[in-house]
């Protein structure tokens, strides 16, 4: 798994605030609506295994569900799933598919939040799988694969604590996955010999995001802390390097290249019809999501006029509007080195 490590400074002289006009976001934006993938596997696959190793249940009240293909855990309880050393195991030897990275690890929790687009069952514990239906999706980005506890039928009256089964499953996203956000972690059931409840809980879960938001041809890129946006200071000259911000709705294909394309476009503009030369045209540019009250809103692209180190300059953690509170995850930098943005130039008028 790749990591990244980053440093922060005290900052003396710092430019204007970078952050976007929050009134004018939350009104032109649209809070887009968190969601957590469903329990279970899909409903086709109930007419094969779980019909026929459940038989004896198979009464109206004590309804089948999908059997999953996956390993059952050392110990056959909600404590023995999460904790298995087999699972654990297998997640941490699972590679990133071609196309994307890791972004985290053995979970115990899946992803749940905005950009929400489908769920998977498959047969195997298979990044490369999840992978290939990802590229086959429009939009999709990332994706989370993860093992579920769940039931061989549907617990309730007539039908105490059924059997457990393992499904594996990918569910997939318009945006990047963190580990901040695998807050899914069952249905919170408590099991006890003396009733119906079955608890689902998750194990395994990782995380891969597509290469997209890796660096793009002719900009060098990286990632910064997920919790940071950058907060540049004034230049060598005590100028301003902050041009502008430009947002992109969640709901759009969420990509690295969004915030290349709209740096380039002002770059572009500046160079066609400025009269200092460009002094003030895109040079870098700092992509990230925008939360309100943990919530994405949008992603948004703070453009300037030459480059900041992110390892250092990547210290603004958000601000706090009355009761809401606006924090920044999933942070990404561009830099421009295409010969037809021009140079690379610092402002000195």
């Amino acid at each position: 798994m790749k990591s990244y490590a980053f440093t922060t400074v005290a900052l003396a002289a710092v430019a204007r605030a970078q952050l976007l006009d929050l009134e004018v976001l939350t009104e032109s934006v649209p809070a887009p609506v968190a969601i957590t993938p469903p329990f279970g596997g899909e409903a086709e696959l109930l007419a094969t295994r779980s019909t026929l190793r459940y038989a004896k249940r198979d009464a109206p009240s004590c309804p089948a569900q999908v059997d999953g293909t996956g390993p059952q855990p050392e110990v056959d309880s909600a404590a023995g799933f999460v904790n298995s050393k087999k699972f654990f195991d297998t997640a941490a030897a699972a590679a990133p598919p071609d196309g994307y990275f890791n972004t985290f690890q053995n979970a115990k929790g899946s992803i749940e939040g905005v950009g929400y687009k489908t769920m998977k069952t498959i047969e195997s514990y298979s990044p490369d799988a999840c992978a290939t239906a990802c590229d086959e999706m429009d939009g999709c980005n990332a994706f989370n694969i993860l093992y579920e506890r769940n039931g061989l039928a549907k617990s309730g009256d007539g039908c105490p604590r059924p059997a457990s089964t393992t499904i594996i499953k990918c569910t997939f996203w318009t945006v990047p996955v963190v580990k901040e956000h695998a807050t899914n972690v069952g249905n919170g059931a408590i099991e006890r010999s003396t009733n119906e409840d079955f608890a689902i809980v998750i194990a395994a879960s990782n995380g891969y995001v597509s290469d997209k938001f890796k660096p793009q041809p002719g900009w060098p890129g990286t990632i910064v802390p997920v919790d940071a946006a950058i907060n540049a200071p004034l230049n060598s000259n005590g100028k301003d390097t902050f041009l502008r911000s430009q947002t992109f709705p969640i709901s759009d294909d969420y990509k690295g290249s969004n915030c290349v394309k709209a740096c380039a476009e002002q770059a572009a503009y500046e160079y066609a019809h400025s009269s200092d030369g460009g002094a003030h045209a895109c040079q870098f540019v700092n992509s990230y999501l925008l939360l309100k009250n943990g919530v994405a809103q949008s992603q948004v692209c703070s453009m300037y006029s030459q480059p900041w180190d992110a390892a250092t300059y990547a210290t603004n953690y958000g601000q706090n509007r009355g009761d809401d509170k606006y924090t920044i995850t999933f942070g990404l930098t561009y830099t421009n080195s295409t010969a037809a943005a021009g140079p690379v130039r610092v402002i000195t008028a």
